[in-house]
């Protein structure tokens, strides 16, 4: 028994072939100085939540927040404010993204030197 309106979980996660969806957006807010909205297709809260938490640690960084516009959509919305242009927040994006790739190889050596500890006192 299957929803009706339930994507098929492939068509959930992975973009299409044809290239007729763009994996990231950037739209810029006209209201609010300094502030852009990214729609990142095919993400959810997994990396919406980690995004906003690392621009948050940003200074420049005065406003970051994610959400998912509907259930069925399989996308997000992440806007992001910051203090001037420069950096901006399409900046601020990117630096965010390259501290939690940072992040994760201290994470990823810590668990491999503490897996290989274990193994050897076997």
């Amino acid at each position: 028994l299957t929803p009706m309106n339930k994507p098929d979980d492939f068509d959930v996660w992975r973009l299409p072939d044809d290239g007729s969806v763009q994996k990231v957006t950037v739209q810029n807010d006209t209201k609010v100085p300094n502030a852009v909205t990214l729609v990142i297709e095919r993400e959810d809260h997994t990396l919406g939540n980690l995004l906003r938490m690392q621009l948050l640690e940003d200074r420049e960084v005065t406003f970051s927040g994610y959400r998912v516009p509907h259930p069925l959509e399989p996308a997000i919305q992440v806007k992001v404010q910051t203090r001037s242009e420069d950096p901006g927040p399409v900046q601020a994006v990117h630096n965010a993204i390259n501290l939690c790739e940072a992040e994760l190889d201290v994470m990823r050596t810590s668990f491999k030197n503490s897996l290989a500890a274990v193994n050897r006192s076997r």
